[in-house]
């Protein structure tokens, strides 16, 4: 009896459990296909696809997915990962797709991979991502890709030749992301950079060495950034001449060594980010072209700068001579590594700068006093901004050293105009050491002139 008993407790739990299972796959398959599809569309597509196996009703949901994912570059199994993206786009049929990525190894495959991204073209693709290596044969991206008139984002990271149609008609195009692609010509390069409705431009290591002259000048540009890889030059070792023609940026960023050069021309600026690294064999080259390019972003409100562009313009001090005039800039900041305040080039941007109101530093420090000061350690003149308008100044990295104090101490003094300083102690705070260095330190900013009255210091 109690064996009966027992069976019959176990049936019931199994079929209340069923029922609940039941009802779960009820409720849940109730939704309408369109909800059922937009949830998928946040799976990878071979998860998606996992899940016809579900019931009938999902059998072919995940073919109207309006996203597809293809991640190759690690798939141990290539010829799997190959006949699965087949599969998929001959099944998938003719509904449009919304986003499309793929990465993988193109090796001997390129009229394969060709065909994947034409499929995509031809279903109205609006974002696509490509991430391709490893060509073992020649490879061109198909000519429909650049004459597509549905895509509005398209990304590019491929280590090879981007050869583009003579003709190329990206009428909805407003973000465009390269990596690593080598450009083959002017004219189909600058039809590129001056699409109608471009918004966001990024270059990332891209090889220009086949390139003279190219403008960026889409009307509708907003944000800008040139990340110059460690080699390429041409155009007679001169590198090519980059004009950024007509254009309003809210952001520009250029990274490098300016190997090409870069002009901006009726272009405006709201904030720039620059870092310039030295070519050891062409420094006054570098110079050069840094002053160029800073002169044209002198519009600029907000202006970021690594410390080695100012080392840049110390290579050739007679440029020195020339204002920049960053008339309307009002923040301004040095990053990477400490700024020297006996750099002339430090001086030259921040005399030229009469309207500062917030200066960053990321370290500072003062080997020697600027080449215009006073026995009194007054600057002579002073720079404007000083005495008018520069209100704050924020020190980061500070460790204490007897530089960094001079150089504190030196600003404290001629920044006149200044209500607020801050510094964030980047040094030991361990109990032991920690604590004596930190009140050492508060001593000694104590005894600087006005710290006590605008002086402030963040122990991180």
């Amino acid at each position: 009896m109690e064996a009966k008993s027992l069976t019959r407790k176990t049936k019931r739990k199994k079929l209340k459990a069923e029922k609940g299972t039941d009802s779960g796959e009820k409720s849940f398959g109730n939704l309408p296909d369109a909800l059922l599809e937009h949830i998928l569309s946040f799976l990878s597509t071979a998860a998606a696809v996992r899940t016809s196996i579900l019931s009938k009703k999902w059998l072919h949901l995940w073919k109207s997915t309006p996203n597809l994912t293809f991640f190759g570059l690690k798939s141990p199994k290539r010829k799997l990962f190959m006949d699965f993206v087949d599969r998929v786009l001959a099944l998938r049929g003719p509904s449009n797709i919304e986003k499309f990525y793929l990465s993988c190894k193109v090796k001997d495959d390129p009229s394969r991979v060709g065909t994947w991204i034409s499929a995509a073209v031809n279903r109205n693709v609006k974002d696509l991502y490509l991430e391709l290596c490893d060509f073992e044969a020649s490879f061109d991206l198909p000519h429909c890709l650049f004459n597509c008139e549905t895509l509005t984002e398209l990304e590019i990271n491929m280590p090879y030749i981007l050869k583009l149609p003579s003709s190329i008609s990206l009428s909805c195009l407003k973000i465009l992301n390269l990596y690593e692609v080598t450009f083959t010509d002017d004219h189909s390069t600058q039809q590129l950079f001056s699409l109608p409705n471009l918004v966001e431009l990024e270059l990332h290591e891209c090889n220009w060495m086949n390139l003279v002259a190219v403008s960026i000048s889409a009307p509708k540009l907003q944000s800008l950034d040139i990340y110059e890889p460690c080699q390429s030059s041409p155009a007679s070792l001169g590198g090519c001449h980059v004009r950024i023609f007509r254009t309003d940026l809210t952001h520009f960023t250029i990274i490098g060594t300016l190997s090409n050069d870069y002009c901006l021309y009726e272009s405006s600026v709201v904030e720039t980010c620059i870092s310039i690294f030295s070519a050891a064999d062409k420094p006054r080259q570098t110079a050069y072209r840094a002053s160029k390019l800073l002169e044209g972003i002198s519009g600029a409100q907000s202006l970021c700068l690594t410390t080695n562009v100012v080392d840049v313009l110390d290579d050739a001090p007679e440029l020195l001579a020339f204002p920049l005039e960053f008339t309307n800039l009002t923040s301004l900041m040095f990053e990477s590594e400490e700024s020297n305040l006996h750099s002339d080039g430090f001086w030259h941007i921040i005399y030229n700068s009469p309207h500062l109101v917030a200066l960053q530093l990321y370290g500072v420090s003062m080997p020697k006093v600027p080449s215009n000061c006073r026995e009194d350690w007054k600057l002579d003149p002073s720079p404007p901004c000083f005495l008018s308008c520069l209100k704050f100044i924020q020190v980061a990295s500070f460790r204490g050293d007897e530089k960094e104090l001079d150089a504190v101490g030196f600003l404290l003094k001629n920044a006149t105009a200044l209500e607020s300083m801050d510094i964030i102690y980047s040094g030991s705070a361990h109990r032991d050491e920690g604590v004596d260095k930190t009140n050492k330190i508060h001593q000694q900013l104590l005894a600087l002139p006005r710290w006590s009255e605008i002086g402030k210091i963040d122990f991180d």
